[in-house]
């Protein structure tokens, strides 16, 4: 290797999974380097997009705080297998988010504690609190400003216990929200102006296009869901066109990153749903239903011991969790969904099938993340651009 020039022994290392590239970092020093290269770094985030994903598995049952790793991008089949992650002593955490090499996590119990943790390299950093926002119910959204190359956390706060929204002469629902920003390695949050929206945390958070997108409900009285984004460079809130058709006019959807373009999952009848993507980013005719998927369960799912089942219940996760969520697009153009925190099955459009897929050591209950892994440390990514 040592006879290859520096750029091709990159592009190898590129291709590999994270997971591959952890155990080729120990074989020595100068290998360990090569893995932290910021160009390497950088030419694996490219590729992120042509490759199937990671996912990192979140499991709060039967004990708190612990992660999960499946590379679904893996050579071969058998080295698609599920790796325990050895997380560090934190307080119970919920993930709020993913970008570029790490997650953000958020205390479950004191909402203003947030760190932001590297699942490869293991190390992570607790971000400064904003002590005037104590006892209040927090908003989160994670990414990264691809011009200012720095990772950013946002912050919406509406009151723990709200008055009922007022209403003005036409009859809109009028919330407000104290909105709060910080850029890794600043000391403190920054206050930018008030929002107007109502912003659910859960599970429908989506970066794409260098904006933060969330499920909001419509300022209107019986007018269903909005997406709200907000813009990393500009730092400014702004409302994504609906299709003209009323086809996300419902009651409840959930966004998602399906190849590059925001989506959402829209529920119709029980057990079925239909996923809209909108094909060229802010133009409202661009939006197209692109999948009709129908029911299905899953033979974990048929198979599950329910009886034993039902301490869950009590998981945070598995209360939270739709039937079913859509967690991306294969390479084969396949989805990837997820059944209520116990199963991960794909559907294949042309045909309409399902496909029930089994990985050595799946936990028996999860959520799941898709992630970009990076062997990169977190002070190294602060310090230098990404």
């Amino acid at each position: 290797m040592e006879y290859l020039p520096r750029e091709i022994i990159l592009d190898i290392l590129s291709r590999l999974p994270v997971t591959s590239l952890l155990y080729f970092k120990l074989v020595c020093k100068a290998w360990n380097n090569l893995v932290q290269d910021p160009l390497l770094v950088s030419m694996i985030f490219s590729r992120a997009t042509g490759n199937d994903p990671c996912l990192i598995l979140h499991c709060d049952y039967p004990i708190r705080n612990q992660l999960y790793s499946l590379e679904l991008s893996a050579l071969s089949k058998d080295d698609q297998r599920v790796n325990k992650i050895r997380v560090p002593v934190l307080p119970e955490f919920e993930v709020v988010g993913s970008c570029k090499g790490l997650l953000c996590l958020c205390d479950s119990t004191a909402k203003d504690i947030l760190y932001v943790y590297n699942p490869f390299t293991r190390d992570y950093i607790e971000l400064p609190k904003s002590t005037e926002l104590l006892h209040q119910n927090p908003v989160f959204g994670f990414g990264f400003n691809q011009t200012a190359k720095k990772y950013m956390v946002v912050k919406a706060v509406y009151s723990k216990c709200p008055p009922r929204p007022r209403t003005c002469g036409s009859g809109l629902l009028l919330f407000q929200a104290e909105v709060q920003i910080l850029t890794l390695g600043s000391p403190a949050w920054r206050n930018l102006r008030k929002i107007h929206f109502l912003l659910h945390q859960g599970l429908s958070q989506v970066l794409v296009y260098g904006r933060i997108h969330w499920r909001s409900w419509s300022r209107g009285f019986h007018s269903g869901c909005s997406i709200i984004s907000f813009d990393l460079e500009e730092e400014r809130f702004r409302e994504v066109p609906m299709p003209a058709c009323g086809g996300l006019n419902r009651p409840y959807f959930h966004l998602v990153d399906l190849g590059g373009c925001l989506s959402a999952v829209v529920y119709g009848s029980p057990g079925q749903y239909e996923i809209w993507v909108m094909k060229e980013y802010d133009v409202k005719e661009s939006w197209i239903k692109e999948f009709s998927i129908g029911n299905h369960v899953p033979r974990s799912l048929e198979e599950a011991d329910w009886n034993s089942a039902e301490v869950f219940r009590d998981s945070k996760l598995y209360r939270k969790s739709p039937f079913v969520r859509v967690i991306g697009l294969l390479r084969t153009g396949e989805v990837l969904l997820k059944y209520k925190c116990r199963a991960l099955v794909t559907y294949n459009k042309e045909d309409g099938t399902f496909k029930d897929l089994t990985f050595p050591g799946l936990p028996n209950w999860f959520e799941a993340v898709v992630h970009e892994g990076s062997l990169k440390w977190i002070d190294d990514t602060i310090a230098n651009d990404t």
